[in-house]
């Protein structure tokens, strides 16, 4: 299960130490000899030592070493080493390959973080199947089944950061040393293989920074050759003394100081544990700052590990503690001339151009999955490359559900650039195993709970062939199973034969006020052909076969009971442009089923069916949104079908009314309403919680209960949890129809 007992105490890994700041000593004045009367000879240039920066990891609270490198470059201190870890290690790869202060903090201030911490492909990306399991299934909760039950490497596959990495250290592919970069740069990372501190000097800038801050079980370690990198930070959190080793003659630590601990702070397992491990680590530090001659420490006492979103201020913590220690500071500081020639030399070590890519090679893919991937790179070659562009295809690569994540970088075959797409398939999946369960309580006093889990094998038939199969338990007992085929590996045309068989409770109420509880059996086999317009819309027909048997358990009739035979041919369309699978804040979808019944129970002949349901959702400003919603069906006049195709009343269809109140064979239903936001989560515990209110007014043909037209207004809260949607609210219709009802989860 993805749950983030870890996540939370690995994300403060960085020790909470308070140290002494150490003076540095002025840098020392070259002494001029005496000349002899007369002489007239030159004096040899004083020589300036050369200063080496180490920046501690901390989370969000190492980007504060950003204010200070800007403080730094206002105030002409010249870092001709620069070395880090975890967040530090990211700050300082990111300052080395000539990005300046001002320009990493536009770059801060403009991600979306929960975007990249929650790491989640966003559901825009998604394959079409995978958008399925997600309407189906709308919770986080997947197991992969490779090594039997298993979780994943880390919470976090890296994907999202990995990306933004890949983007800055794009122009420095192939250096033969970190040497060479315009600030000569180390990181440190920690080796599980040989369980030792592992400091990155060459090889790709883009694997040095991921596996830098690769937090145990939040990210994903990083894998190279036989060696398993994760945050450097357990052995070395503040690396002066790499610094010393480039060959720093002035070693400046920034240390960053969070709040002091206290014991009534320490009351939980997971506060046990995380200062537990805070304690394990000073001892480090300790010896870091032993070997500074200088420090910068960043009182950061009111600041989280996670606080990304308090980016700015963290920045500008940083820069004031660096102006705090200006007395010391200032005697590294260079005159104009010097400054300039400084900054000179180091523009001239800049890479600002990129090579046209003349071929793409893809790595850690199958061989079947080198080929099929190579179609969605096409388009990247004999032109300059656009990395916004390629962040999206790789985006949607991992939308497949194949890859954990999907990166690249540039390289040369036969004095030819290239572009090389690497991806991480996932560790534990396929199959995978997805469960979910849904508590309905739309009526009170009556509480329905069903729990349900998804199998999910692929390339059983053929590769991107994939066998489905639900299991589903509670207040519906059923097993439902499809095997997906494209016709060739990379056509659009598939084949899918499908079977399922279920055992239903289905109640119909009068308001609050239980009418009738049926018991429904169905068991169907067919097969479809359809073709898949990409990830967005698929069109599909198909013939099924089975039997239908519907009884009444309690109270009186409401619905014919039936039994016999049912035989249907299928036309399904679905378009699904929107955001959000539980709660769309801007697109719209549209889905249509026709059926032609050629025989079902209670029928007197053949009859048609159709149904469908269209919807538009659109900001209207940052925290909301309004939708409107429409549906409809219809036998087309046919009024011997033997049971209802249709029903209305339940949450958002007539809410205000009891469950399945009307039934029919013609209806509508309209409903608008807006969606605002009302607070985030965190990112491993759901998305966000919404205010929720909508006005429904349908009518379902040949049916009254006090009103020609019912209409109602509901509102409600809803959040995106980490294990499905929870609504609570209310609703309040015509002729005396209200009620409260809450919903956790969905299966169906």
């Amino acid at each position: 299960m993805r749950l983030v007992p870890s996540i939370f105490i690995l994300l403060l890994l960085p020790p909470f130490l308070r140290a002494q700041q150490e003076a540095a000593p002025a840098a020392p004045a070259a002494s001029t000899p005496q000349k002899p009367a007369g002489e007239t000879k030159t004096p040899p240039p004083q020589h300036r030592p050369k200063i080496g920066v180490a920046l501690e990891g901390g989370g969000a609270m190492g980007l504060a070493h950003i204010g200070v490198l800007k403080w730094f470059e206002e105030h002409h201190i010249p870092v001709d080493y620069i070395a880090g870890t975890s967040m530090g290690g990211l700050v300082g790869g990111f300052y080395a390959t000539g990005m300046t202060p001002e320009a990493m903090q536009k770059l801060i201030e403009g991600l979306d973080w929960r975007k990249i911490l929650g790491d989640r492909t966003p559901y825009e990306d998604l394959s079409y199947r995978r958008k399925e399991d997600q309407r189906a299934y709308p919770n986080s909760l997947i197991f992969g089944l490779k090594h039997g039950l298993s979780a994943p490497e880390g919470l976090i596959a890296g994907h999202q950061i990995g990306l933004l990495i890949d983007r800055v250290a794009l122009p420095y592919y192939g250096i033969s040393s970190f040497n060479d970069m315009p600030v000569p740069f180390r990181c440190v990372a920690t080796d599980l293989v040989s369980g030792q501190s592992h400091v990155f000097q060459e090889g790709p800038l883009a694997v040095a920074l991921r596996s830098t801050m690769s937090i145990p079980g939040a990210f994903s370690p990083v894998r190279a050759g036989k060696a398993v990198y994760v945050d450097g930070g357990l052995l070395d959190n503040l690396p002066t003394d790499v610094v010393r080793q480039m060959g720093a003659e002035i070693v400046i630590a920034v240390h960053l100081e969070p709040a002091p601990v206290e014991a009534k702070d320490i009351r939980t397992a997971f506060s046990v544990l995380n200062h537990s491990v805070s304690a394990m680590l000073k001892e480090n530090e300790l010896r870091s700052l032993e070997l500074a001659d200088s420090i910068v420490s960043v009182p950061l006492g009111e600041f989280t590990t996670v606080d990304y979103a308090k980016s700015g201020p963290i920045m500008q913590r940083g820069y004031e503690a660096a102006r705090a220690k200006a007395p010391m500071l200032q005697a590294f500081a260079l005159s104009d001339a010097d400054w300039d020639a400084f900054k000179q030399a180091r523009k001239a070590r800049q890479r600002p151009e990129l090579p046209v890519p003349q071929f793409v090679r893809i790595e850690g893919a199958s061989a079947r999955g080198e080929e099929y991937a190579s179609h969605y790179f096409r388009s990247f070659l004999d032109k300059p490359l656009d990395t916004a562009k390629l962040d999206d295809v790789l985006t949607r690569m991992t939308g497949v559900g194949r890859y954990d994540s999907a990166g690249y970088w540039l390289t040369e075959e036969n004095g030819k650039p290239g572009l090389l797409v690497r991806v991480v398939e996932k560790n534990d999946a396929p199959p995978t195993f997805q469960p979910a369960f849904e508590v309905d309580g739309s009526q009170a006093g009556n509480v329905d709970f069903t729990m349900g889990t998804r199998f999910t094998f692929t390339d059983i038939a053929g590769f991107r062939s994939e066998w489905r199969s639900d299991l589903l338990l509670g207040n519906t007992y059923g097993i439902q199973t499809e095997l997906y085929r494209p016709f060739t590996a990379d056509s659009r045309w598939f084949f899918a034969p499908h079977a399922d068989a279920s055992d239903t409770t289905f109640q119909i109420y009068a308001k609050n006020d239980p009418l009738a509880d049926y018991r429904i059996y169905r068991i169907n086999i067919g097969g479809d052909v359809g073709y898949s317009f990409g990830r967005f819309s698929e069109l599909r027909f198909g013939y099924e076969v089975g039997s239908l048997n519907n009884k009444l358990r309690l109270g009186t009739p409401q619905i014919p009971a039936v039994q016999g035979r049912v035989g249907q041919s299928r036309l399904h369309c679905l378009l699904d442009h929107t955001d959000d699978p539980v709660i769309p804040r801007r697109g719209f979808s549209a889905e249509s089923n026709f059926r032609w019944f050629d025989q079902s129970p209670g029928a007197t002949g053949g009859f048609p069916s159709m149904d469908l349901k269209l919807g538009y959702f659109q900001p209207i400003t940052h925290p909301a949104s309004l939708f409107v919603e429409g549906e409809g069906g219809s036998t087309f006049g046919t009024k011997s079908t033997g049971i209802p195709q249709f029903f209305l009343g339940a949450p958002l269809r007539l809410s205000a009314y009891g469950q399945n109140e009307f039934q029919g064979n013609q209806y509508y239903l309209f409903r608008a309403g807006f969606v605002r936001d009302l607070l985030t989560l965190p990112p491993f515990v759901g998305k966000k919680v919404y205010a929720v209110g909508a006005y429904e007014i349908g009518k379902m043909y040949g049916i009254t209960t006090g009103s020609d037209l019912p209409d109602d207004a509901a509102v409600g809260f809803l959040a995106e949890t980490a294990v499905g949607p929870f609504f609570i609210g209310g609703s309040v219709g015509d002729s005396g129809h209200r009620k409260w009802f809450f919903q956790l989860g969905r299966v169906f």
